[in-house]
């Protein structure tokens, strides 16, 4: 068994931030279109291509706000784990062969 004692914060909150800015892309391109495809408004190609361009540029900031607040959080996560960790002697684990 190893002990893990410590994480690097700016690591994890790099880790997160991608997490988030992913998260922000499933918000952008994957629910807009299962909307359109839930209101059954499939009637002309062209109309729903200008809703899912006009909806995903509209929320572009979302995405990006997503990655921001995704690395903060995971910056303030990492170092409440290293806090945790240091209290509690570490989090045992053993590495899958």
């Amino acid at each position: 068994m190893k002990t893990l004692n410590k994480i690097d914060v700016v690591s994890a909150a790099n880790v997160l931030g991608v997490l988030g800015a992913l998260g922000g892309l499933v918000k952008v391109v994957v629910l807009p279109l299962l909307a359109v495809l839930a209101a059954g408004n499939l009637g002309d190609v062209a109309g729903v291509a200008d809703t899912l361009g006009t909806t995903a540029t509209k929320n572009i900031p979302g995405v990006v706000t997503f990655g921001a607040v995704g690395w903060v959080g995971g910056a303030v996560w990492a170092y409440l784990l290293n806090h945790a960790l240091k209290i509690t002697k570490g989090l045992k684990y053993e590495e899958s062969k």
